[in-house]
C-alpha cells in the first residue's frame, strides 16, 4: 500500500465518530491518524470515554468500567460534560490541534433503557465538519462483547436496536448542523475515512451486485473489480457488514454448513447462528435500510452484474438510486442481452469492466468534485 497523500490545505478538518461497543473503533481511528501523519496532516484523537475516566481519577473519585452506566444519572451527565468541556477547550486551541476526531458513543442501550452518550450542546462549540458512524455485523459485535461481564448477557435483539439508535442519533446531529454523515462498515479500510476527511474532491460510489444465485467460493472477479475502482473512488460495499458471521472465527466444516448461513473465506458462522423469525425480520429490515443509506451517502452507484438470474435487490437499489438523483453505471457481464429492467435504471451501461474504466478516464471521475462534501 503506497504512502497516503493529500493535497496541502489550510482548513482544519474535524470529525465526530460514533459507534456501539464492540465495533473496535479505537484501532480503526488510530490507523486513520497514522495515515494522516504520513501525509503531513497529524490528527489528534480525543476519546470521551477515556477523558471521563481520567477526570474521575484526577478528582479522587475513580469510576469502574463495569459500573459507570449504573451511576446516578445526573452524576453521569456532569462527568460527561466535564470531559466534553475539557476536549472542547483543547479543540478550540486550533494552533495545537487543527485536525481532530472525537471518538464517542451517541447513545447507550443499558438495562432496557436509552442513555445519552453525548451532549449536543458542545456541537456548537466544536463545529465538526463531518460525522461518521462505525458499524459491524451483529453477531461479531455480540461475540466481542462477551469478553466483558457487563455485556455478556446482551442479546442480538438488544444490539440490533442499539445499533439502529446509534446511527439514527448521529445522523440527526449531522442533519441539524447541515453536515455530512457517513455510515462505515468496520471492514472498510481506514484509508477510506482518511480520504473522506482530507481529499475534499474524492468521489464516492456504492457497489451493487447480486449476492444470491452465486456459486459458493466461485471466483467471480468482484474483488479485482473493486480494487480497480478504489484508486478513483471511495467504495461503499454492502458486504462490509455481515450479520450472519463472526469475523475472525475459524472456518467451519463446509460439508455440514447450514445453507441459510452465509460463510466467507477465512471466517465462520457464529457458535449459535440461528435467529428467531422476529430477529431475522429485524436483520432483513436493517439490511435494506443500511444499503439505502449507503446509496444516499454516495455520489454514484456502480452495478456489477454477472449472473443471468434476476436480482430483486440490485434492481431495487438501482431504482432507488436513480430516483434520488444518483448516476447509475451498470456493468453487464453475461453474454445475453440485459433485461430492459436493468437498462431502464442505468445512466449508462457497459459490456465490460474495461469499458467502464475507460469511460471514467474520459470523463475525469478521478478529478471530479464530489457534491455536498463539506
Amino acid at each position: 500500500m503506497p504512502t497516503a497523500e493529500c493535497p496541502p490545505a489550510t482548513d482544519a478538518v474535524r470529525a465526530i465518530c460514533t459507534g456501539i461497543s464492540g465495533t473496535e473503533r479505537v484501532g480503526f481511528l488510530d490507523e486513520v491518524a497514522r495515515l494522516a501523519a504520513e501525509a503531513g496532516r497529524p490528527v489528534e484523537i480525543f476519546d470521551v470515554r477515556e477523558a471521563m475516566f481520567q477526570i474521575a481519577e484526577d478528582v479522587g473519585e475513580p469510576v469502574e468500567e463495569e459500573t459507570i452506566l449504573d451511576m446516578f444519572p445526573p452524576a453521569l451527565v456532569l462527568l460527561r460534560a466535564a470531559a466534553l468541556e475539557k476536549i472542547s477547550s483543547l479543540c478550540e486551541q486550533a494552533g495545537n490541534y487543527p485536525d481532530w476526531i472525537i471518538n464517542t458513543h451517541a447513545v447507550f442501550r443499558w438495562k432496557n433503557t436509552l442513555i445519552s452518550g453525548f451532549d449536543p450542546y458542545y456541537l456548537g462549540r466544536l463545529r465538526p465538519d463531518l460525522y461518521v458512524t462505525i458499524t459491524a455485523g451483529v453477531l461479531t459485535v455480540r461475540e466481542r462483547l462477551r469478553r466483558y461481564p457487563r455485556w455478556e448477557e446482551t442479546s442480538v435483539a438488544d444490539l440490533l436496536v442499539w445499533r439502529e439508535e446509534e446511527q439514527w442519533a448521529t445522523e440527526e446531529m449531522a442533519r441539524i448542523h447541515h453536515k455530512p454523515q457517513y455510515l462505515l462498515g468496520r471492514r472498510v479500510t481506514p484509508r477510506s475515512l482518511f480520504r473522506l476527511m482530507f481529499e475534499a474532491d474524492v468521489r464516492t460510489a456504492y457497489l451493487s451486485y447480486p449476492m444470491q444465485h452465486v456459486e459458493a467460493a466461485a471466483e467471480r472477479g468482484l474483488d479485482a473489480f473493486k480494487q480497480r475502482l478504489e484508486p478513483r473512488l471511495v467504495i461503499f460495499d454492502p458486504a462490509d457488514v455481515d450479520d450472519f458471521v463472526v469475523e475472525g472465527a475459524a472456518p467451519p466444516d463446509r460439508s455440514g454448513a447450514t445453507s441459510g448461513v452465509a460463510v466467507v473465506e477465512g471466517e465462520g458462522p457464529a457458535a449459535d447462528p440461528s435467529h428467531g423469525p422476529r430477529e431475522l425480520q429485524h436483520i432483513s429490515d436493517q439490511i435494506v435500510f443500511r444499503d439505502y443509506k449507503l446509496i444516499a451517502q454516495s455520489d454514484m452507484v456502480i452495478v456489477f452484474y454477472d449472473v443471468l438470474v434476476p436480482s430483486p435487490g440490485v434492481i431495487s437499489e438501482m431504482n432507488y438510486a436513480l430516483q434520488t438523483g444518483k448516476q447509475v453505471y451498470g456493468v453487464w457481464l453475461p453474454t445475453t442481452e440485459p433485461s430492459p429492467f436493468f437498462t431502464r435504471y442505468c445512466t449508462r451501461w457497459f459490456r465490460s469492466e474495461d469499458e467502464l474504466v475507460a469511460y471514467f478516464e474520459r470523463i475525469g471521475v478521478a478529478e471530479g468534485t464530489a457534491s455536498g462534501r463539506r
